[in-house]
């Protein structure tokens, strides 16, 4: 888990979150539904386009990727080799003498046919995360609005924040995952919480507290939705033997194999999305409105 990242945007997640419960619930979810369902499709097309272009580190550690780096070098044809030295002097000549900026002539982007190639951060590295200020306000917003979403469809801020990690600081998909389903699972706890102690008198057990700000649409200040203690219990156990099991099925398909996986799920999650917006009539409500616009 990446401390870096949890410990200062958590926060911003959860204000969120409660945000969301407290102050701005939602009567109606459709548009929410439907923003994050094209989220999710871009989210699916932005994974894609790193798997295709090795864009995501989805290797198991950094020896995995210098080895198939320096593998890649070691079979080029020997006709080739000559061809990459004349090249590299060509480049160096033009580039002029090596700065700490450029690292031309750094023993660490140099292959084992002596070729100048790009080189990524250690993964310890990449998962050491260093916020400009710029980096740190997209973070922290992302992070409020993706508590929001917790709080109105109760999942969301996991793929915000996967998007975030790879796409500005390159962190590999494995720590990516875990530090963002972590913030997730520390978002739940807390809905779960507000569910439990603030649900209306006829909607569970107890103790139906008022929690949310008092307004017209709700003059008691609960939090809608009662906990189905039912189904929870129910899935606990698969969820323990999936987590038992997990770490060992993703050493044995590999992390980008999951990678596509989860690309599949999140365009399952986008299709059925729409068809049950399409199913309660959202999108028939749509077109009508712009139809009596028109």
């Amino acid at each position: 888990l990446m401390g870096s990242f949890l410990k200062p945007m958590f926060p911003f997640a959860f204000a969120g979150l409660l945000f969301s419960y407290l102050v701005t619930p939602l009567n109606k979810s459709d548009e929410v539904l439907l923003a994050f369902t094209i989220f999710v499709m871009c989210l699916a097309v932005y994974i894609t386009k790193g798997l295709v272009h090795n864009h995501l580190d989805v290797s198991h550690s950094d020896d995995h990727s210098s080895e198939k780096s320096a593998t890649g070098a070691a079979q080029t044809p020997p006709d080739n080799r000559n061809g990459q030295e004349e090249k590299k002097e060509n480049d160096i000549e033009a580039a002029g003498p090596p700065t700490e900026a450029t690292g031309l002539l750094s023993d660490k982007n140099m292959t084992a046919a002596g070729a100048i190639v790009p080189k990524r951060a250690s993964r310890m590295e990449r998962r050491n995360i260093k916020f400009t200020p710029k980096q740190y306000i997209i973070y922290a917003t992302c992070c409020f609005l993706g508590g929001m979403l917790c709080g109105w469809i109760g999942i969301g801020v996991e793929k915000v924040t996967f998007f975030l990690l790879t796409y500005f600081h390159d962190v590999d998909v494995i720590a990516a995952g875990l530090s963002s389903i972590t913030m997730t699972g520390w978002l739940s706890f807390f809905a779960f919480l507000l569910h439990a102690l603030c649900t209306p008198e006829d909607e569970g057990i107890g103790p139906h507290f008022s929690c949310a700000v008092r307004d017209k649409s709700n003059p008691f200040g609960h939090v809608f939705g009662k906990v189905p203690y039912e189904l929870w219990l129910s899935v606990i156990p698969g969820i323990l033997i999936g987590s038992l099991v997990g770490p060992a099925v993703n050493a044995a398909v590999g992390p980008r194999n999951i990678m596509i996986v989860f690309v599949i799920f999140l365009l399952f999650d986008a299709g059925y999305n729409i068809y049950n917006l399409s199913d309660n009539g959202y999108f028939a409500e749509l077109l009508g409105l712009a139809e009596s616009k028109i």
